[in-house]
């Protein structure tokens, strides 16, 4: 495949023109579903005055998005094994686009939610499909280079997106929701780009969910959904409250505080980058464990670190071991699945890890009452080392079970 270099970086191998244009699609599907949480958040000051809200009703423009996923996640997924991926994904997108878009017509703030839950609808009709499709149309470990492309684009999305939706707030409060349109031309692309991916799925829908039960205690799924669940609790707990320590125990202004999170991003774009050949004749779970390790071992030791720039150097560590740990648990889920299921696990997946999101700033914010901030970090690096135990203990189950057509 000339001239696509950047599928040759990440180890895709060559590619057919028709492949590489759905690739493309579920890559640009990816980075604009980025959109719906990093973009918006530094817009949102933007929203006070023109709709005479308080502080506290901010948080509820994320709830409205992330929250019907917790419902709906399951039943999508369901939806897109037994009936399809390409116009979930096609109409998903025009979904999500429209009523983003809508959020800069609306009247009132509570109008503005109402937009915000019906694109949060789409948003997890098309949230897993971007996981699924990689499934889908790669295989081995062509398929984990391409879930690293995804998290290497997701991360790129992370450092642009964010001052890019802050700075067309200054000009108006509504000029960020306009740029969700762009996503409705992807959507019209994905009815004649994506190709139908879906398994044949030869029994009825009952029969389908008891299979959906039975494969998910495959113990090597239930160590996929545990980091998964695990690595959005680091995530939200540690990257939420590590600002507010380091403003408080280095003195630095919050902009400063801003820039280290570029040390993550950095980390977390060489390893993601690097994804298919990292896991070349190695076990994915085992990597996921030494990466846990070091991912624990990082949060524990930001309380010892003395200067300001060396934690960032710790969170660059935390980003390498956070790129390895998104594709890896990514490519469990989906090469332990068969094609015709797959749906359905990987939105089990996304609703275990909203629950995740959702829990471990509440449970850091609890314990907050009791001890101190550094001890915050201590409690998430030990949990990450005690997860890994837990989930080692599953692998020799995990090998000794006869291997289904999915299992790798």
């Amino acid at each position: 495949m000339r001239g696509f270099n950047v599928a040759t970086m990440f180890g895709l191998g060559p590619l057919a023109p028709e492949k590489r244009r759905a690739l493309n699609l579920v890559y640009g599907t990816s980075v604009a579903l980025v959109m719906g949480v990093n973009f918006i958040q530094p817009a949102l000051p933007a929203l006070l005055q023109p709709f005479g809200i308080s502080d506290a009703a901010l948080g509820l423009v994320m709830t409205a998005l992330t929250a019907p996923a917790i419902f709906l996640a399951p039943v999508f997924g369901v939806v897109a094994d037994l009936f399809g991926r390409r116009l979930l994904l096609a109409w998903g997108l025009i979904v999500y686009g429209v009523f983003g878009a809508a959020m800069a017509f609306a009247p009132t703030f509570e109008w503005l939610l109402v937009f915000r839950t019906l694109q949060g609808v789409a948003y997890s009709a098309v949230t897993p499909l971007t996981i699924v499709l990689i499934g889908d149309l790669l295989e081995g470990d062509h398929e984990i280079g391409g879930q690293g492309l995804k998290v290497f684009l997701d991360r790129v999305g992370y450092m642009i997106l964010p001052p890019l939706g802050g700075l067309l707030a200054t000009i108006a409060w509504f000029w960020p929701f306009t740029v969700y349109f762009l996503t409705v031309p992807l959507g019209i692309a994905g009815f004649f780009w994506m190709p139908e991916t879906k398994g044949k799925t030869k029994s009825g829908t009952q029969a389908y969910l008891g299979d959906m039960l039975r494969l998910a205690r495959h113990p090597r799924l239930v160590i996929a959904f545990s980091a998964g669940f695990m690595r959005f609790f680091l995530d939200y707990g540690f990257l939420t409250f590590f600002p507010l320590f380091i403003v408080r125990a280095h003195g630095v202004s919050t902009a400063t505080a801003g820039i280290l999170y570029v040390f993550f991003a950095v980390g977390a774009m060489i390893t993601s980058s690097q994804a298919g050949r990292i896991a070349a004749g190695r076990d994915k779970a085992q990597l996921l464990f030494f990466a846990f390790i070091v991912s624990g071992l990082a949060v524990i030791a930001v309380p010892f670190i003395p200067g300001v720039w060396l934690v960032g150097s710790v969170l660059f560590f935390y980003g390498l071991a956070n790129g390895v740990i998104s594709p890896m648990q990514k490519s469990l889920l989906t090469q332990n699945a068969p094609p015709e299921m797959r749906g359905g696990v990987v939105s089990v997946d996304r609703l275990i890890q909203q629950v995740s999101k959702t829990t471990a700033t509440s449970i850091v914010g609890l314990l907050l009452v009791a001890v101190e901030l550094p001890a915050i970090f201590w409690f998430m690096g030990i949990l990450s080392l005690v997860c890994v135990l837990l989930m080692a203990a599953l692998l020799p189950r995990a090998k000794a079970m006869p291997a289904n057509r999915a299992v790798s």
